[in-house]
């Protein structure tokens, strides 16, 4: 397997923010290649070391990356919480200085670290991958599973479901030019691969994927009086995307992420109106609590059409 250091294929469940969840997944990591528990996570302000090992006396900075790029490592952000780590250094008593980040720091910005002090120590991301083999069975749960969406599923995908017109220029696209992407959906812990053509719109790719998992686009469930349906979005550097741009005019490429967002919107079926006697009943009166049963019914809906679709591509 190979580990991507980002989200959404990097998780920890427990928490919000990457940057929380770098953090963590250092500090389980490096317990675990320790085999004991001398390093705690301290609390802001952590005065540039995030984790302490109080044992062997190692300072640790986390600094996660967001997008997984070697170029969006900003180095000055790390110079700035290494020089904070050193005014405490005496105080604290730390005796090494280790930065942890999820990518490869470039020759460069590893000059300008060691410029300010010239024992730093910097794991990056192959020390990480290579933890994460070593300990595979344990960090199985941090990442979400990848599913590669042949390429001749997508070409018998479009030809099947779309008038021949469009699905002519869909596939003379992904004949002329392609890439592949990495498909995330917020309502499944999925990812997807899959080829797609820079000439597509994101109004081309959401109905590519609306038929790729024949989500369900409505229901009503009677006893709760709940209408729900789905609204339809991709978001890519966390924007959703106009319908209209193509993919090569937003910036998407090879190896990027994109998110198709789903959003369940609910309707209260009953509603009182003044001019209208209604015979009411306690449960009709909560509507907080029909509304959530509606919409738990509806996600396993959803989540059913993810597994069929999965299924199906074994077929």
């Amino acid at each position: 397997m190979k580990y991507k250091l980002y989200p959404p294929f990097l998780i920890v469940p427990e928490e919000e923010d990457f940057s929380d969840a770098w953090e963590s997944f250092c500090y389980k990591l490096l317990c675990l290649e320790q085999s004991q528990n001398n390093i705690h996570r301290r609390n802001p302000p952590e005065q540039g070391v995030d984790l302490f090992d109080d044992t062997d006396k190692i300072a640790y900075q986390c600094k996660s990356i967001e997008s997984g790029k070697s170029g969006d490592f900003n180095v000055t952000q790390a110079i700035n919480s290494l020089k904070s780590a050193l005014e405490i250094k005496d105080e604290l008593g730390w005796e090494k200085y280790v930065l942890c980040t999820n990518v490869n720091v470039t020759g460069s910005s590893e000059k300008k670290l060691k410029d300010v002090y010239s024992d730093v120590i910097i794991k990056s991301k192959n020390n990480w991958e290579i933890l994460c083999e070593t300990y595979h069975d344990r960090v199985e749960r941090n990442f979400n599973i990848l599913v590669e969406i042949p390429s001749e599923k997508v070409l018998r995908s479009i030809k099947e479901n779309f008038l021949e017109y469009y699905s002519d220029k869909l596939n003379l696209q992904l004949e002329n030019e392609r890439f592949e992407i990495f498909l995330f959906s917020n309502q499944f812990d999925r990812i997807y691969k899959m080829e797609v053509s820079p000439d597509f719109t994101i109004e081309d790719l959401l109905n590519i994927i609306r038929k790729f998992y024949k989500l369900p686009e409505s229901r009503e469930f009677i006893s709760d009086g709940i209408r729900v349906s789905l609204s339809h979005s991709i978001v890519f550097n966390k924007r959703k995307q106009l319908f209209s741009k193509t993919l090569r005019e937003i910036g998407i490429s090879q190896g990027d992420v994109i998110t198709y967002w789903t959003t369940i919107i609910w309707k209260d079926k009953f509603e009182l109106r003044s001019d209208v006697m209604h015979h009411m009943t306690p449960d009709m009166l909560i509507g907080t609590e029909r509304k959530s049963r509606a919409i738990k019914r509806f996600k396993k809906e959803i989540i059913e059409k993810f597994i069929e679709f999965e299924s199906n591509l074994i077929e």
